[in-house]
């Protein structure tokens, strides 16, 4: 696989095989997985930071990759086994 998001295989590694699979067959599965890594990266920045709207972003990137990771996961458990 090529440089693409890693966060999703972080989350769901037992799909391993068939998110490498999606991803290079699915642009909507793998602009889905580029939309998780974005926010889990902004999550994971605004977790850090100090300024005064960071507590509301936090909230708001924790939904979005809640979301995301719902639609992945029902994408995932339709397909075939791995």
């Amino acid at each position: 696989m090529t440089e693409k998001p890693g966060h999703i295989l972080e989350q769901f590694q037992e799909k391993s095989h068939t998110i490498a699979h999606l991803m290079a067959e699915d642009t909507e599965f793998l602009a889905l997985c580029e939309d998780y890594d974005a926010c889990v990266e902004a999550l994971r920045y605004w977790e850090q930071s100090k300024k005064p709207e960071a507590k509301t972003r936090v909230n708001e990137y924790r939904t979005l990759v809640q979301e995301l990771e719902e639609e992945i996961r029902v994408t995932l458990e339709a397909q075939p086994l791995d």
